[in-house]
């Protein structure tokens, strides 16, 4: 017989139980820290709802479960469309206030003030020997005869 004798950190328990229920309805538990507030924890714990209904729409109106390819990068354009797809349409839904859909906005960033997403161009390179230009070059100088393709170029 084990016995564990480590103690476990501390738990949030979060109980719902509507007004007019004759007991709670639902119950979280939560490795939060012990700053957290209960309207953040209420926030994540409905969040997860919003995320699995989004989910299911992006299945059932964008064509996400419709993927029959074998192979990941082909899953992965197609899930990345169906995103991008489904996040223009929110925003529109959301400018226009015809739905009060996913308006839980944080609000403020949880993002540091000095925060660059990769691939962002305003930064430098995340290492001083790599460049996009020279990527290129590089590939255009393996061509033997490249034949006349018409490029887009950053302005």
């Amino acid at each position: 017989m084990k016995v564990r004798l480590e103690t476990r950190p501390e738990e949030w328990l979060l109980i719902e139980w509507p007004e007019g229920e004759a007991e709670p309805t639902k119950y979280f538990l939560s490795t939060a820290p012990a700053w957290a507030t209960p309207e953040q924890l209420v926030f994540v714990a409905k969040m997860r709802w919003r995320i699995g209904r989004d989910y299911q729409e992006l299945k059932q109106e964008f064509g996400l479960s419709h993927y029959e390819g074998r192979n990941w990068q082909g899953f992965h354009h197609h899930a990345t469309l169906c995103v991008a797809a489904y996040g223009f349409l929110v925003a529109r839904r959301l400018g226009h206030g015809g739905s009060q859909k996913n308006r839980a906005i944080p609000k403020t960033s949880s993002l540091p003030e000095d925060y660059v997403p990769r691939g962002s161009r305003a930064g430098a390179a995340a290492c001083a020997g790599l460049h996009s230009s020279a990527a290129a070059s590089h590939r255009a100088s393996n061509r033997r005869s490249a034949s006349a393709m018409p490029l887009l170029r950053w302005g």
